[in-house]
């Protein structure tokens, strides 16, 4: 699932509807830039748990940026 041509997406072991609910917030968070290096998102790995809830892995340029992305995901849909 890609929905930005600048960040890979990996969604693994969660099923469609919680995949189309992570849509919108993972655009978003494509769509971010780093203040400090201008660097958008490079990767994020999201690996499904139980009940909607999930672990994000992002590579990014800084932590700082990896928290603003991980902040509009969040760890639940």
């Amino acid at each position: 699932m890609n929905t930005s041509q600048h960040m890979n997406i990996t969604i693994k072991d969660l099923g469609p509807s919680v995949r189309e609910r992570l849509s919108e917030r993972l655009h978003r968070a494509a769509e971010l830039k780093c203040a400090e290096h201008g660097q958008a998102p490079i990767a994020v790995t999201i690996n499904g748990r139980e009940n909607g809830w999930f672990d994000s892995r992002w590579t990014t340029c800084c932590e700082g940026l990896e928290q603003q992305a991980s902040a509009i995901v969040k760890q639940r849909c």
